[in-house]
């Protein structure tokens, strides 16, 4: 499975097909991994961008180099977003530098990795904000910037973890979970200023978690063995890219609300145990 962007992100910009042009976007977390795909796909489809990172300044800045070579104006934002303060001083400096925002994707996330019966207060609250805390900081921060803006859109990234346990994940777990009902509930409250809120739910993503939990291989190797899909197909950054594009799409104002899995249908088939093919045989 691989994380590298595939040719779509660069032929749109060949074709002509940059259907969020104008729009200004926020993606959190946004140099590495699945936020850096989301990056890319919206710069593809036209957006300007804002890229907010942590701690790791040289990819922020080397996505930075490529995408205005192409062409994208990118701001890059450095900030913790398990700061409050943080949160509002990065919506001051996006309102000064952009004027406002169309798009706002919060893909920061972090987590400690442990037996929920081993787990320690600090690691729990430090979970919940750099999750659950801070989406709804971001949100409450943000609305000034996207109310009433052409296609807003403030879309959260969950993963699996809500959905299928894995080891060592609990905190994780509840901190998404909370996420993903904060979503909900935003996706009511905003809807007056014309804010659409979605949730979207990769499935299995190899990135650079991987270098702590190596034995997320063995789920990797576990969807390829078992997936009806040809060429041992697995979730993508991409793929996960390519469905918030999509909910961004004026076409797309009308669905909201919703937590979308993009996993392929790992979701409803992942406890078959055997190919679609050796079922039919």
């Amino acid at each position: 499975m691989s994380t590298t962007t595939d040719t779509r992100t660069t032929d749109t910009r060949t074709t002509g097909f940059q259907p969020l042009a104008g729009r200004i976007a926020l993606v959190t977390g946004g140099s590495r991994g699945i936020g850096e795909g989301i990056s890319r796909k919206l710069a593809a489809w036209g957006c300007t961008l804002a890229v907010n990172y942590v701690d790791r300044a040289k990819p922020a800045r080397e996505l930075k180099a490529e995408l205005e070579e192409q062409g994208t104006k990118v701001s890059l934002h450095q900030a913790d977003l398990a700061d409050p303060q943080a949160i509002r001083r990065l919506m001051d400096q996006i309102q000064a530098e952009h004027g406002g925002l169309n798009i706002l994707v919060q893909n920061a996330g972090a987590t400690k990795f442990s037996r929920l019966e081993h787990a320690t207060l600090d690691q729990w609250q430090f979970v919940q904000d750099t999750n659950s805390r801070a989406t709804w900081l971001l949100a409450k921060e943000a609305i000034p910037l996207l109310k009433g803006r052409p296609g807003a859109r403030f879309i959260t990234i969950t993963n699996s973890t809500t959905t299928r346990i894995i080891p060592r994940a609990g905190l994780f777990a509840a901190a998404k979970a909370g996420l993903e009902v904060l979503t909900e509930y935003l996706s009511y409250e905003l809807a007056p200023y014309g804010i659409v809120c979605n949730c979207v739910r990769p499935g299995l993503v190899q990135t650079g978690v991987f270098n702590v939990r190596p034995d997320f291989n063995n789920g990797v190797r576990h969807e390829a063995a078992i997936s009806p899909w040809p060429d041992d197909r697995s979730t993508t950054v991409d793929n996960s890219a390519d469905a918030v594009a999509m909910l961004c799409l004026d076409e797309a104002e009308w669905i909201a609300g919703q937590t979308i899995t993009v996993d392929g249908g790992y979701r409803l088939w992942g406890g078959v145990g055997r190919t679609a093919g050796e079922q039919n045989a």
